[in-house]
């Protein structure tokens, strides 16, 4: 019998931290993606194993890069999903505020100290100028750097330019001159990246806004952040930060950099946004996909601990899990049909019964069924429905017969005299389906009329339930009122 995987052991914390801090930092580029549930959940899995804190943080500093109201459906998202955050918005704690627009003063105090330190300095270039810099560093073959240190020494001739222009400076970090940064990523060991390939790069835009390398270096320092997880792409960033860490004399937290995952259509666009046919949490929760099933397919999605189980708790993924069994691949693929094989499982037997109960009266009170009427039919249909339902879409198509009461009525001859008996059957508390057996003497056929006109008399032709699922929809006092007004 498959056990569930040992406990891993204790990794290192990250110098001058005494427990586990790890974050998840969403930029709203673009609303919750729901593939994005597992770099939430390994940074959640990992707090959580490691006796650490899961901490969440708006940073909206990058506006340009934000699309208008997507960010709150990050929190909102996790907690559909049941990962709740132990520091971050709504909830506080010690080391907030903690959306990034609230934090700016920060940010300016880091900036006046690198540029003190000599570490930073103002760049007066013009726009013109630095897009041709940069377009002659996209050359093939170039050995130009994005940005050439022009400003390290500024020319008089720019800093006036940019005063009759009432233009303000960037600033930029200094970056070294000669040699290599090493990173260390926690499942492929040490990252190294020549100087070479890096330049100078802007902290600080002209406008006064900080920029994505200055403001996570400061606050996942100031939040005293241990281990940042995060997808490959962020990789590329490892080398810029840990100049920013050296230039402000800080310690890097430890980094783990997990596989993207590939969806239909997926390519990589700039800055490493996947595009393609994207699905978001958003959608899978209108969908009445159960949050546990998008919870154990990411989760279990790139990962393998030799445990046989599709099936899990989040209790039983928090003790078993160990970060160096994910996968050390790029990309690894999502599969909608798996995870519509994990829906229906869930739906089907792991899911409560409250929540399919809530999907249900959801449908229907959408389909313009009052609250109450709404909630006593799913009480009543949640346990037939949730061993056929594939997704929620199929919910008004089960329950139309018992939404409508269409006045339907059987074509068959002995309508009137299977009708009489199914009444007396129900109403002196015996089986209906035996009953109608009886009826029929053995003969399947005769059976197969019966069930029909049964089901014709409730307005259920057609359906996919039989008619035992049918009348314990409708329950026994409605089933009996429609056959009795057939049957008179």
């Amino acid at each position: 019998m498959p056990t569930s995987a040992a406990k891993s052991p204790q990794p290192p914390l990250a110098e001058g931290h005494e427990q586990v801090r790890v974050r998840f930092a969403p930029n709203g580029e673009m609303p919750c993606p729901a593939f994005i549930t597992r770099t939430v959940l390994y940074s959640w899995l990992f707090a959580r194993h490691y006796g650490g804190t899961f901490i969440l943080r708006l940073d909206d500093t990058d506006v340009d890069r934000q699309t208008p109201g997507t960010l709150q459906s990050y929190p909102d998202a996790l907690r559909w999903l049941g990962l709740h955050w132990d520091e971050g918005p709504e909830v506080g704690g010690g080391f907030g505020p903690y959306r990034q627009s609230e934090r700016l003063h920060l940010y300016r105090e880091a900036v006046e100290t690198l540029l003190a330190s000599g570490h930073a300095y103002r760049c007066y270039c013009s726009p013109g100028r630095l897009a041709e810099v940069a377009a002659a560093a996209r050359r093939p073959g170039s050995r130009h750097r994005a940005y050439d240190g022009r400003c390290r020494q500024p020319a008089r001739a720019d800093i006036e330019a940019a005063a009759r222009e009432n233009r303000a400076p960037a600033i930029r970090l200094r970056v070294p001159d000669s040699g290599a940064i090493t990173s260390i990523d926690l499942l492929r060991g040490p990252v190294t990246v020549p100087v070479s390939q890096l330049s100078d790069f802007v902290i600080c835009r002209p406008d006064g806004w900080p920029t994505y390398h200055l403001t996570v270096v400061v606050d996942d320092s100031l939040m005293r952040i241990s281990h940042v997880i995060r997808g490959i792409e962020g990789l590329s960033n490892m080398a810029p930060q840990a100049v920013m860490h050296r230039a402000l004399g800080l310690e890097p937290p430890l980094y783990l950099h997990h596989p993207l995952v590939r969806t239909p259509g997926f390519t990589i666009g700039d800055r490493f946004l996947p595009t393609g046919d994207l699905l978001y949490v958003d959608e899978l929760r209108r969908a009445g996909t159960p949050p546990q099933a998008v919870v154990n397919y990411y989760g279990l999605l790139g990962y393998g601990d030799g445990d046989s189980r599709e099936i899990r708790t989040l209790d039983e993924m928090v003790e078993g899990f160990d970060y160096t069994r994910i996968s050390r691949k790029e990309f690894v693929n999502q599969s909608l049909p798996k995870l519509a094989w994990m829906t229906r499982t869930y739906l089907r037997s792991a899911a409560p019964t409250g929540f399919v109960e809530e999907i249900i009266t959801e449908r229907l009170t959408g389909a313009g069924v009052s609250r109450q009427a709404a909630e006593r039919l799913a009480c009543r249909a949640a346990p037939v429905l949730r061993t056929r339902l594939s997704d929620a879409d199929e919910i008004l198509d089960l329950l139309d017969f018992a939404v409508r009461d269409p006045r339907g009525r059987s074509q068959e001859p002995e309508a009137a005299l299977w009708a009489k008996a199914a009444v007396a059957a129900l109403a002196d508390g015996e089986d209906l389906v035996a009953t109608a057996k009886e009826l029929a003497g053995g003969d399947r056929d005769a059976y197969g009329r019966i069930t029909r006109a049964l089901l014709a008399m409730l307005g259920a032709s057609g359906t996919r339930l039989p008619l035992r699922d049918c009348v314990a929809v409708l329950g026994r006092d409605e089933a009996l009122r429609r056959w009795r007004r057939h049957a008179a």
